[in-house]
């Protein structure tokens, strides 16, 4: 059976005009979006309620077709009364001053009575005036608004305006359509701004004309709950060309890469343009001063820590250096390292030549640069005066370049050194040629002092970074200078970004009103977050996320004071003494050893022990326990399971051999005695090997492990809740990783 095309939705009956308001759009109205006021909402719902059902029918009724209703369905759409506007909701508005159409899309129902709000793009499009010129003092330009229905959109052809784009405009364009467009009209110009990092590397916003879309025969599309196919083609053959020649020149002089470094040696790479290059530090000598070094003083380093999101640049950093070849040095006991688990580092360039875009000639060339790494056990100080005599008496310092000169040739020295060079007057010790003071200068605002060099004008980049005001683009902070305005955004902004500890979510900290941040260390959002509760995974009471850290730690303190657990004197055992039975830990014996060894009678000279455990021996080693997996040394069936196996004993080599163990000194001297040789099951004997192997491998953390007293302890407490080999292992690996103390602590 042959489908029926599914009807499409009625379009309102609906038009109106209005007076353009005289009135900026708001920021908030961008893309193709109108603001109309409420009575606009009541008309169109009540538009709404006369339309004709718009729910899809067909003369065949196929059951498996989505896209077809009932013949009950259709009726009920019918009768019950309509108040759904169509989604989206989609108007054809029109400049009745000049006749220019758009399309749009409705943003809120804010606007003033019998007024319309149209965004920048909307009224690039009808060619309305700038607010600036206002015709009599007033705007008299009336819009009409009328309903209208588009198709879906399936193709979309966009030609950019300008050579040169970049080719990862892709996610960007993708980006921009879905937040603020809902149609896409034939040869209307598409302005896409960059992302920020893009638009404070200097990236111009992108601008594509609308040439083409389909379904053929539209003026327009609808873009939204659709699949929509964008084709991006250059104007003409010569823009495609220079395009490429634009791409090609940038591989010339782009930058490095960057990536990982350590401090076994530098990285060498280059810096093009405005670009950063993004290095990262991952494994260093915590006791030990890190320093960060490139003798380029045109290249600038900012460093953070990953308590930072993302990667420094000249607005976000905690250490930073922007003049001179001096190091940056971070020492081991700053409260700022003392956590971090990486190192980020950028380089930059302060002062270049941007790229000419009507140029023909190649880009300018990349600076180079050396980044160093190292540490040592002292970090370099200040750099002093610096102070040229040596140890040589025949030596002299000159009063003018505070060289050290031998005296024969001082009086020579000078004469050429007064005539040629000038000591700075203010002091800073710094000679230069006569004829370049001019291009010495000292800060008049702080002790900064520089040179300026061709091409670099260091007292102007001294003066933008040192002293310049600055502003925060988030919160509206001001700042007294570039320092203060990274101290400011790395600390106490309330959108600076931050990986919660709690929800794992990267977000902004929000404002700190009550200082939760200075006394607890926890941003705003991580106060908020960490209220809610959770169950402690080791006593499973309910705690406060915010509070498990301080929790955890007292149960490790509990757990690093906990004795070592005693285990019990048969060495083919594998159970702990209990403490509730004085008997039993003066024996050294669990209970179920010291079972058989038990008398109801009263034996205070330890007499009727003896005697029960030197029969227990004599029947072990004259007629054996019978069990299949016994390696008993002191049995005569473990003897025989034994490889090689070990021959019986007779009951005249047994009786001497049992009289030196049972003694009554030597059974009740306990752990200090010797050890004891009873039998035991077989499910006894594999927990012990699995103890065993326990006490032989390393923690999860490849550390020392566990001593065998903490192993046989876990076994035993995994063995009362799990039956499975498996299981008992992983049940007993994390008892000890919760409870037991470990070699190395």
């Amino acid at each position: 059976m042959a489908r029926s095309a599914a009807v499409p939705a009625p379009v309102l009956d609906w038009i109106s005009t209005f007076r353009l308001s005289a009135s900026p759009p708001p920021s908030s109205l961008t893309g193709d979006k109108l603001l109309l006021p409420q009575a606009a909402l009541e008309k169109l719902l009540e538009a709404a309620s006369k339309a004709p059902a718009s729910l899809p029918q067909s003369e065949d009724y196929e059951p498996a077709d989505w896209e077809t209703a009932s013949p009950y369905e259709a009726l009920n759409s019918r009768n019950e009364p309509r108040q759904q506007l169509p989604h989206p909701l989609i108007f054809r508005v029109t400049n009745l001053a000049n006749g220019r159409t758009a399309y749009a899309g409705i943003r809120e129902f804010s606007a003033e009575e019998d007024e319309v709000v149209l965004s920048n793009f909307l009224r690039e499009g009808l060619a309305i005036p700038g607010f600036e010129q206002e015709q009599n003092g007033e705007y008299a330009i009336n819009i009409e608004i009328e309903a209208a229905n588009i198709p879906k959109g399936t193709f979309a052809r966009l030609r950019p305006l300008d050579a040169g784009y970049e080719e990862d405009w892709k996610p960007i364009l993708e980006n921009h359509l879905q937040k603020n467009f809902t149609t896409l009209a034939v040869n209307n110009i598409l302005t896409v701004p960059p992302l920020a990092r893009q638009r404070a590397s200097g990236q111009k916003d992108f601008k594509f004309l609308i040439d083409q879309v389909k379904p053929e025969g539209s003026e327009a599309i609808c873009i939204v709950d659709t699949d929509l196919e964008v084709d991006i083609e250059p104007l003409n053959e010569e823009q495609a060309k220079e395009s490429l020649r634009r791409r090609e020149l940038r591989k010339i002089a782009e930058s490095s890469s960057g990536g990982l470094i350590n401090t076994n040696g530098p990285k060498e790479g280059m810096i093009s343009g405005s670009a950063y290059v993004h290095f990262q530090l991952q494994y260093w000598n915590r006791s030990k001063p890190i320093l960060i070094q490139v003798p380029e003083e045109n290249v600038d380093i900012m460093v953070t820590t990953d308590a930072i999101q993302g990667s420094p640049n000249m607005e976000e950093w905690i250490w930073g250096r922007f003049n001179g070849t001096k190091p940056i040095a971070i020492m081991p006991d700053d409260p700022r390292i003392q956590a971090a688990k990486e190192i980020k580092i950028s380089l930059h360039v302060y002062e270049q030549s941007p790229i000419d875009e009507d140029s023909k000639g190649l880009m300018p060339a990349a600076d180079h640069f050396l980044l160093s790494v190292t540490q040592s056990l002292e970090a370099d100080g200040e750099d002093g005066d610096t102070d040229m005599s040596d140890d040589n008496p025949d030596n002299e310092i000159c009063s003018n370049c505070k060289r050290s000169i031998p005296k024969q040739s001082m009086f020579l020295h000078q004469n050429f050194c007064f005539r040629n060079n000038i000591l700075c007057p203010h002091g800073c010790g710094q000679v230069f040629k006569k004829g370049t003071e001019a291009d010495h200068w000292h800060c008049a605002e702080c002790k900064a002092f520089g040179t300026n060099q061709p091409g670099r004008d260091t007292y102007s980049k001294h003066m933008d970074i040192a002293h310049t005001p600055r502003r925060c683009d988030s919160c509206d902070h001001s700042a007294g200078s570039l320092g203060e305005l990274a101290t400011h955004k790395t600390t106490t902004c309330p959108h600076k970004l931050i990986l919660c500890r709690f929800c794992h979510l990267i977000l902004p900290q929000e404002e700190d009103l009550d200082f939760t941040a200075a006394i607890t260390g926890l941003a705003p959002h991580e106060k908020n977050c960490g209220g809610r509760t959770t169950n402690c995974h080791i006593c499973k009471r309910i705690v406060q996320l915010k509070n498990m850290e301080a929790h955890l730690k007292n149960h490790d303190f509990d757990r690093k004071s906990t004795p070592l657990p005693r285990i019990c004197r048969n060495v083919n055992c594998s159970r702990t003494v209990s403490t509730a039975n004085s008997s039993e830990e003066q024996l050294g014996l669990c209970s179920v050893c010291y079972g058989p060894l038990y008398s109801v009678n009263y034996d205070p000279t330890g007499a009727t022990l003896s005697r029960r455990a030197e029969l227990r021996y004599l029947t072990q080693l004259l007629r054996g326990c019978g069990k299949p997996g016994c390696t008993n040394e002191m049995c005569k069936t473990g003897r025989a399971n034994r490889k090689p196996p070990l021959p019986a004993i007779t009951s005249k080599e047994a009786t001497p051999v049992v009289k030196s163990l049972v003694t009554v000194d030597g059974l009740q001297g306990g752990y200090t005695s010797h050890p004891l040789h009873f039998c035991v099951d077989e499910a006894t004997q594999k927990r012990k090997n699995i103890a065993e192997m326990l006490s032989y491998a390393d923690d999860s953390d490849g550390k020392g492990g566990w001593a065998i007293e903490w192993c046989t302890k876990a076994v035993e407490v995994a063995d009362a809740e799990v039956s499975d080999e498996t299981e008992l292992v992983n049940k007993a690996r994390d008892w000890l990783e919760k409870f037991a103390v470990r070699r190395d602590e």
